[in-house]
């Protein structure tokens, strides 16, 4: 004959403990937190990458203009490449001074001469399009904010991870024939699998959840 009785109070607390270690284990075999992810490692430095590097801009200001409905364009401050040389000629960014005006103007100022950015726009856009249109998934993301980390006490090799990531898409412009920035309807992400890494190798990481929508990056990044 069986009986009906209350569960003891260490059976629930058990049972939520394993749940979150179920949980947990699962989510970090499903993350890939090699350096091979660029959400863990981004070399920044390298050229032919799909990676557009974003210079004298501050994340807060970008946000707003674009969060706010603005488009924004690119601007060239680079030279292009010699003839008959195949690297790439970046401006030095310390030559260009501040102004604060450039800060919250609608132009994304880069390193690359006027073609090299225009090439480097037009392959990113398309295998953005190709990607998206395969796999139903936004591949591309203006990335605010990156930490420079490294593997273990004893390694001089930087990391590079970006932190906050802004859903954006790359609109080819019919006037000027360049491509214009405009932010998606999608909730900006964090960079989970930077923080997983970084709590299997270190134990802890902060939590970068926002507590309401509409924060900037500079608030997203101080919230427990």
């Amino acid at each position: 004959m069986a009986s009906v009785g209350t569960r003891p109070k260490g059976a629930d607390q058990e049972t939520r403990s394993a749940v979150i270690k179920l949980f947990d284990d699962t989510r970090r075999r499903l993350v890939e937190t090699g350096t091979r992810n660029r959400l863990v490692h981004v070399n920044r430095a390298n050229t032919r990458g799909n990676v557009l590097n974003i210079v004298n801009e501050r994340s807060d200001d970008v946000h707003a203009l674009l969060s706010g409905g603005k488009t924004m364009r690119f601007f060239a401050l680079g030279k292009d490449k010699v003839e008959d040389s195949r690297e790439v000629v970046l401006v030095d960014v310390m030559q260009q001074g501040s102004d604060e005006d450039r800060h919250t103007d609608s132009w994304l100022e880069t390193r690359l001469g006027p073609d090299a950015l225009q090439k480097k726009l037009l392959k990113i856009a398309r295998e953005a399009q190709t990607a998206e249109e395969e796999s139903g998934v936004n591949v591309l993301y203006l990335a605010m904010g990156f930490l420079t980390w490294y593997e273990d006490k004893a390694s001089s090799l930087p990391r590079e991870a970006p932190l906050v990531l802004l859903p954006v898409e790359l609109v080819r412009n019919a006037r000027t024939s360049t491509f214009d920035l405009r932010v998606r309807d999608e909730d900006v992400l964090t960079n989970l699998p930077l923080q997983q890494r970084l709590r299997d190798d270190f134990g802890s990481f902060p939590n970068l959840k926002p507590k309401k929508t509409g924060n900037h990056p500079t608030i997203f990044l101080k919230c427990n």
